[in-house]
């Protein structure tokens, strides 16, 4: 089980790495101390789609144990990232983040059904329209995949059960 726990840790890690390369596709901050006072803190377009990935990952595995609300709110909170990633970074011409509002209009429905069947071919479809927008914004290298495994559940940061059971 440590070996299972150490692999899924280690494949979150490379997941999270391996958005690295957005972060030479966007506005550099300035450092905090070059900041004045009053500017709020803009998050990298690399940091909202390590986020958004991550929760794509909860999202799925909230599907597979039948954790409607929590696919639910996971789904809320990646359209807010994507609404966020658009409002920030208006001038990344090169994707269209709203391609991704079909299938997450079909997850959604999928989800207020509680069907397991249709929240699996539509979490499908939402992979997918992520990787188009890849593929448009010139990222195509940076694959979105459907989970295999739960590193959530395995982390060492908690003892519960993911399932909430």
């Amino acid at each position: 089980m440590v070996t299972l726990r150490h692999l899924a840790i280690a494949a979150s890690l490379c997941a999270a790495a391996s958005l690295a390369a957005l972060a030479d596709e966007q506005k550099q901050a300035p450092a905090p101390e070059a900041r004045p006072a009053h500017e709020a803190y803009t998050p990298r377009l690399n940091s909202l789609m390590i986020l958004t990935q991550l929760g794509h990952f909860k999202l799925w595995y909230a599907g597979a144990v039948q954790n409607w609300p929590l696919a639910n709110y996971e789904l809320i909170q990646i359209r807010a990232n994507v609404v966020d990633a658009k409002r920030l970074y208006p001038n990344n011409s090169k994707s269209d983040m709203t391609m991704m509002n079909p299938a997450a209009d079909e997850l959604g429905k999928a989800i207020e059904a509680k069907d397991t069947a249709r929240f699996v071919k539509s979490f499908s479809k939402l992979t997918n329209a992520c990787n188009d927008c890849h593929q448009a914004s010139a990222v195509g290298f940076i694959k979105i995949r459907i989970p295999r495994l739960s590193p959530i559940e395995t982390s060492p940061f908690s003892d519960e059960s993911f399932s909430g059971k």
